[in-house]
């Protein structure tokens, strides 16, 4: 079956219509998202990260210069602060404890808790 020229001249000349109308507030399409993603470090994707550590009964430590991240197994997180000159590094707050040593770390509990860390 053979398309008359005519015909395909006027639905060209349909579609080409349509590229010219101006857009109304219905026809705005949102901007496409150009956010850069967050940069990814080698410390898991947290920025400021410098080490991390996986301790006993699911608690996790982040390392993040002068403040270490305690995240519990049930979800709480929990900021200690370094406490200043001290070797090696000890971290203190929140009635908890972060020591780092020459081959792994120890978190302590005011209550007398404590649990062994190692470097992920």
């Amino acid at each position: 079956m053979r398309i008359p020229a005519l015909a395909i001249s006027a639905l060209a000349a349909l579609l080409l219509a349509g590229c010219d109308r101006p857009a109304g507030d219905d026809d705005i399409a949102a901007p496409a998202d150009t956010t850069a993603p967050a940069p990814v470090d080698d410390t898991g994707g947290d920025a400021g990260v410098t080490m991390r550590y996986s301790c006993d009964d699911g608690y996790a430590i982040a390392v993040m210069g002068d403040v270490v991240r305690v995240s519990t197994a049930d979800g709480r997180e929990i900021e200690l602060q370094r406490v200043a000159d001290s070797a090696p590094p000890l971290y203190a707050g929140e009635a908890m404890e972060f020591a780092i040593g020459s081959e792994d770390a120890m978190l302590a509990q005011d209550e007398g808790a404590n649990w062994t860390c190692r470097p992920e």
